[in-house]
């Protein structure tokens, strides 16, 4: 049955699971943010339109289930705008991002949202918009670059995500939280069954380009180190979509053209495209101190499957030993700075049971070290890439992530 997304005065077809985005008396959502992104001031129908676009692809994919038989799903959304004409025109290249992104069909559908536009001002100005996770990568950018005209965004649907953002935020030198912007959204049972949140990076992305076309900037900053963006698979069953493609050279090629087509004239980069994890964190320690590194290394997030239930665990705690804390781990090592962090399997009470949990993860990054990189196997394993990708000098920055990895001692 098509999923719908809908705002709170746009009447729903029948026949359709509808997701009312309608902040007084929400079904299926949950957030802060109403349709018409007024909590960023006055987008234009084009920021307007990719908002929309991200938070219902965000909330179809959470709505259908994936098993071991279906992995790829067929997704029809129906998604309510403000011109469906604009939307229309970044159909195709919209589809080829999802796909990517996915590894899904997406049959999309875009229909007139007939409710008033809200009339608001204009609260923000800047020059460019960065979004900051929580992660420790968007923590050490946020340091290099710091905060002069720009604006941080964040998102969570998630309490643990939440809670690092918060936390590390106050760590940045000059913080100011009037030049941050976080948004509240997640999905409601029943659209909140399919637990790998894939297209998150489409939502986070879309939400700060509106906020970038409201607040007048050029750009937006989305600060990942490039061996992440590679991702490149442990092993053969943990390819293609299974390995992340959230901030993937391609990835940002195909949003790039979405945004072509939308007609909205804002670049995303990502300074860090070339960097290690361990690279990173080194040029966060120059830009402004070992001391002010450390002191927020620990209230980051890098952990990817924080969801481990075990008595005695702490929680906002990166367990330490999953492929994501691993490189986190070993890039702080890499960049020659005493890790503050405390993770999981550190602790005591829990540490067999953590070390245990992850075994396989441990088994499948010690089988990934053996094997060398060649630009020919990135190419086969982590492609496509975008025409003119310099797959020479991906070689050199997987030899140097995976360096930094087999310098790390794992159980």
């Amino acid at each position: 049955m098509p999923i719908q997304v809908s705002s709170a005065g746009h009447q729903p077809s029948t026949g359709r699971r509808t997701v009312l985005w309608d902040i007084q008396n929400p079904q299926g959502i949950d957030t802060d943010l109403d349709p018409w992104l007024t909590k960023f001031g006055s987008p234009s129908i084009a920021g307007i339109t990719l908002g929309r676009i991200g938070v219902a692809v965000f909330l179809a994919d959470r709505s259908e289930r994936r098993n071991a038989l279906r992995q790829r799903r067929e997704i029809q959304l129906v998604i309510s705008v403000p011109d469906p004409d604009l939307a229309d025109q970044a159909k195709r290249s919209l589809q080829d991002l999802l796909a990517f992104v996915t590894g899904d069909n997406w049959d999309l559908s875009f229909e007139a949202d007939t409710s008033d536009r809200p009339a608001v001002g204009s609260p923000y100005r800047c020059d460019q918009v960065a979004l900051l996770s929580g992660g420790l990568d968007s923590y050490c950018g946020a340091l290099i670059r710091g905060n002069a005209n720009r604006i941080f965004f964040s998102h969570s649907d998630a309490s643990v995500i939440k809670y690092s953002q918060n936390s590390s935020s106050p760590a940045i030198p000059g913080y100011d939280p009037k030049h941050r912007v976080n948004v509240r959204l997640m999905a409601k049972p029943p659209f909140a069954g399919e637990p790998s949140r894939r297209s998150r990076s489409i939502l986070f992305v879309a939400l700060a380009v509106a906020l970038a076309d409201s607040a007048g900037a050029t750009s937006v900053e989305v600060p990942e180190n490039g061996f992440t963006s590679l991702n490149p698979p442990l092993a053969a069953n943990r390819g293609g979509v299974l390995t992340t493609r959230s901030t993937h050279p391609l990835t940002f090629h195909l949003f790039e053209k979405l945004l072509h087509d939308l007609g909205l004239v804002i670049a995303i980069e990502n300074p860090y495209e070339w960097h290690t994890k361990g690279e990173l964190v080194a040029a966060a320690v120059s830009a402004v101190g070992v001391e002010t590194v450390v002191r927020g290394i620990p209230l980051t997030m890098s952990c990817a499957k924080s969801n481990l239930i075990l008595r005695g665990k702490t929680f906002g705690r990166n367990c330490g030993l999953d492929y994501a804390c691993i490189v986190r781990r070993a890039g702080i090592q890499a960049a020659g700075v005493q890790d503050p962090t405390t993770y999981e399997f550190q602790t005591a009470s829990i540490a067999s049971e953590v070390i245990a949990a992850r075994r396989a993860d441990i088994a499948a990054v010690k089988h990934a070290m053996t094997r060398e990189p060649s630009g020919a196997r990135l190419a086969a394993i982590c492609g496509p890439f975008p025409t003119g990708y310099d797959l020479e000098k991906a070689e050199e920055l997987w030899k140097r992530g995976n360096s930094e990895i087999r310098s790390l001692p794992l159980p």
